[in-house]
C-alpha cells in the first residue's frame, strides 16, 4: 500500500502531467522531451522502488521477446496482415516455433495477435537492425560485464600497451570497425540503422541548424569552386540527400566523403560528389563552405577526435565552418536517453557522448571556437553545433 508521502507525490506529478497535457492540446508549446520526463516521474512513483526495480531487471525479455518476433517472421505476418487478426497457432506455424513464445503485439482475443503502431514502425526499414545489432554487439558485452569489472578490465579509454582493451574487444576478440569489414549482413544493417535510427525522433539536422539560409551563399557552384557541404564520414550519403531534396533553391556542389567499401554499398546519387576518404589522413577537400560531422566524435576518445578533426581544420578558411551533428548534454541533469547512449558509446567503442562544456574544451584544443549550439524545439539534447576558426 503507498504510503501518504508516495501518495502526495503521486498527486502533485499527476497534477503536472495533467498540466502538460493541456497546455499541449491548447496550443502544442510542451517540448516531447518534458513531457515524457513528467510521465515517466510519474510511473516510477507509482511503481515504487520494488516494482521499479523489477521492471527494470526483467527489460532483458522483453528485449528478446521483441528480437525473436522480428526474426521469426511474427512481426512481417502481423503488419502484412493489418487489422486482420492472427491466432498464436498461425503465426506458431509460420515462424516455426512453439505458440506459447508469440506474446507481443496487440490481443484480438484469446491467443489471437495483431500489429499496431508500434510493430508497423519497427517493420520500416532499418528499425529491426537496430534490434539485431544490439544483439548481437552488446548483449554480448554485457554478459561479460561482471568479470571484466572484477578484474578491473572495464575501461572506457584502454592503453594498449598496458594490455587494456575496448569491452567490445573483450567480448568478440575484434574491434566494431573489424567486425563490420568481416561480416557484409551485419555492415548492411548498419547501414540501414544508420539512415533510419533518427526517423521522427527529433527534426532533420538541417531544420535545426538553418541550412537553407545560412549556406545559401554563392562562389560554391562551379567544378573549380571549393564544395558548399562537405560530409565527413557521410555513410551513404542519406543526410546531404535529405539536405538537397528539402533545399532546392540552393545551389552549390555537396561532397560526401566515407570509406570504399561503405560507398560501394551506395548507388550514385545525382548532383552528390563521392570522394574515398579516411579521416584520419589530410583532408583533400579544401575551403568548403561548411564540414558536416554526424554521430562520428562519439566514437573516439578527445585524442582520436582532435586527430580526425585537424585534418579537416587545416584544410578550412576563414569562411569554413563545422557542422557537428551530435549529443551536446547538459553539464547535470543529463536525460536518460543521453546517459544511456553514453553508456552504448563505452561499451562499443570507447567513446563517449559530451556535455556542453566537454565540446567547448574539444572544439577549443583543436582551433576552433563554438559560434552557436542550434537546438531542437522538441527538447532533445541531439543538437547542431557551429564552429569556426579561432581568430588571431
Amino acid at each position: 500500500m503507498a504510503q501518504p508521502q508516495q501518495q502526495t507525490s503521486v498527486l502533485s506529478l499527476a497534477k503536472k502531467v495533467t498540466e502538460l497535457a493541456e497546455k499541449q492540446t491548447s496550443d502544442g508549446s510542451v517540448s516531447q522531451k518534458d513531457f515524457v520526463d513528467a510521465i515517466q516521474r510519474l510511473q516510477i512513483a507509482v511503481e515504487g522502488p520494488a516494482h521499479y526495480v523489477a521492471r527494470m531487471r526483467h527489460q532483458p525479455a522483453e528485449y528478446i521477446s521483441v528480437l525473436l518476433a522480428v526474426e521469426s517472421g511474427v512481426l512481417k505476418a502481423l503488419v502484412e496482415s493489418g487489422d486482420t487478426p492472427l491466432s498464436a497457432q498461425q503465426l506458431a506455424e509460420g515462424a516455426k516455433a512453439d505458440p506459447l513464445l508469440i506474446s507481443v503485439f496487440d490481443e484480438a482475443g484469446p491467443s489471437k495477435y495483431k500489429c499496431n503502431a508500434i510493430s508497423r514502425w519497427l517493420n520500416k526499414p532499418g528499425q529491426a537492425d537496430g534490434f539485431r545489432l544490439v544483439a548481437e554487439w552488446v548483449l554480448p558485452i554485457g554478459s561479460k560485464t561482471l568479470s571484466l569489472w572484477r578484474a578491473n578490465k572495464f575501461t572506457q579509454f584502454p592503453d594498449a600497451k598496458k594490455g587494456e582493451k575496448r569491452p567490445f574487444e573483450w567480448a568478440h576478440s575484434k574491434t566494431q570497425w573489424e567486425s563490420l569489414r568481416e561480416n557484409p549482413e551485419q555492415k548492411s544493417a548498419f547501414d540501414g540503422y544508420m539512415a533510419a535510427r533518427r526517423t521522427e525522433l527529433r527534426p532533420a539536422w538541417h531544420e535545426i541548424y538553418p541550412a537553407g539560409k545560412e549556406l545559401n551563399v554563392a562562389g560554391y557552384e562551379g567544378p573549380q569552386e571549393p564544395p558548399l557541404l562537405c560530409d565527413v564520414g557521410g555513410n551513404t550519403g542519406y543526410d546531404v540527400t535529405s539536405f538537397k531534396s528539402s533545399n532546392p533553391h540552393i545551389k552549390g556542389r555537396l561532397v560526401v566523403e566515407d570509406l570504399p567499401e561503405t560507398l560501394a554499398s551506395q548507388a550514385p546519387i545525382p548532383g552528390v560528389e563521392t570522394i574515398k576518404y579516411d579521416f584520419f589522413t589530410p583532408q583533400p577537400v579544401k575551403g568548403a563552405r561548411a564540414y558536416f560531422f554526424k554521430a562520428v566524435f562519439h566514437d573516439f576518445d578527445d585524442n582520436d577526435c582532435r586527430k580526425f578533426l585537424g585534418n579537416t581544420v587545416a584544410a578550412m578558411d576563414p569562411e569554413s565552418c563545422v557542422l557537428i551533428d551530435d549529443w551536446v548534454l547538459p553539464d547535470e541533469g543529463a536525460p536518460q536517453a543521453g546517459a544511456s547512449e553514453d553508456m552504448f558509446m563505452m561499451m562499443l567503442l570507447s567513446g563517449m557522448e559530451r556535455s556542453e562544456s566537454q565540446w567547448k574544451a574539444l572544439l577549443n584544443s583543436a582551433g576552433l571556437d563554438i559560434k552557436r549550439i542550434w537546438r531542437s524545439h522538441s527538447g532533445v539534447s541531439e543538437c547542431v553545433i557551429e564552429a569556426k576558426l579561432k581568430r588571431n
